[in-house]
Order: structure tokens, then sequence, then C-alpha cells
């Protein structure tokens, strides 16, 4: 599998008075825009907190993501579904 590091871009609640749950759009990525694991099908891969890039001179660069195990949509191998 091949995984694709790009930027996400925030989302904007466009959620009007009428509404009954809250409804968001996505906005553009700018360069300030946070970073994100895809798939090569371009989903988001799941339950990611945050990610941290590293570069130090004459090294590679370093990419460490945290993800939460939540059970669901990440949940480790084994355990029983409940």
């Amino acid at each position: 599998m091949k995984l694709i590091l790009k930027r996400v871009a925030r989302e904007i609640e466009v959620t009007a008075l009428g509404d009954e749950s809250r409804k968001f759009v996505a906005g553009k990525a700018s360069k300030h825009s946070p970073f994100a694991l895809h798939t090569e099908a371009g989903e988001v891969l799941p339950c990611q907190v945050s990610t941290n890039m590293a570069s130090e001179a004459g090294d590679l660069v370093r990419l460490t993501v945290v993800f939460t195990v939540d059970g669901e949509s990440l949940r480790v191998e084994g355990d029983d579904a409940e």
C-alpha cells in the first residue's frame, strides 16, 4: 500500500439557524494547513490526531503520526469487537 502525505483543508461551518444539526464544508488547503496521511484512493487514514515532520542536516526527513485507537475505526487485531 502506498501512503500519501498531503495537506488537509479546514472545515468551515455553514449551519443555518433552522438546521437541526451543524453543517460544514471543506475550505481550501493553504501552506499553513495541517498534514494527514491518505490512501492512494485519496481517503484520510482514520483516527489521526497529529503529524510531526522533522529534518536534521544530513539525515532523512522523519514523519511521526499519532493515532487514537478508538476500538471502532482503529482497533487492535484480535481484540473483541463490541
